[in-house]
């Protein structure tokens, strides 16, 4: 029962129904839709200010709005989709601040991970009439990150909750 009361665990089962949404939209639409991430962040707002000491949760918070920040530069200049980086800062709070580093190889490594098996499956001649309603398959050269971002974010919390094990 211990282990349901973990911060990482409550994290962990208010972010993935999100992950997981943002991920089929992506993939599905090549969009991930601002009730999404506007979902993940005020689901962060409402249980991280039961569940972390107020200078903890607005670290937290400031971390948002920096992402936030450099994600509408990047997007600006045409380096990512405003989707992705609107999902990057509301993934931000869930991340603790010291886990940055580790994070980010996480997420390059997930970055390799999921563009291989994106590639794979839209190669697979079988699946193609599958595939037909899902945009990501149908443009070429563009990548759905919203996957990699959702898969990174859930591996994250799994591996700090200790579920992985």
């Amino acid at each position: 029962m211990e282990k349901l009361l973990d911060p990482t665990v409550v994290l962990l089962l208010i972010a993935l129904p999100f992950c997981i949404w943002a991920a089929i939209s992506d993939l599905r639409h090549m969009k991930i839709y601002n009730k999404t991430t506007l979902g993940l962040f005020l689901a962060f707002a409402v249980v991280g200010l039961l569940i972390f000491p107020l200078d903890l949760y607005a670290l937290r918070i400031a971390q948002a709005a920096l992402m936030l920040a450099v994600g509408f530069l990047l997007t600006a200049f045409g380096y990512m989709g405003g989707g992705d980086s609107k999902f990057i800062a509301a993934m931000a709070p869930f991340i603790a601040l010291g886990d940055a580093t580790m994070f980010l190889m996480l997420l390059a490594a997930l970055s390799l991970l999921t563009v291989a098996v994106h590639r794979g499956i839209g190669a697979i001649a079988a699946l193609k009439p599958y595939l037909a309603g899902w945009k990501s398959w149908q443009v070429g050269g563009k990548f759905p990150y919203g996957v990699t971002l959702s898969a990174s974010l859930a591996c994250y919390l799994i591996l700090q909750a200790g579920l992985a094990s």
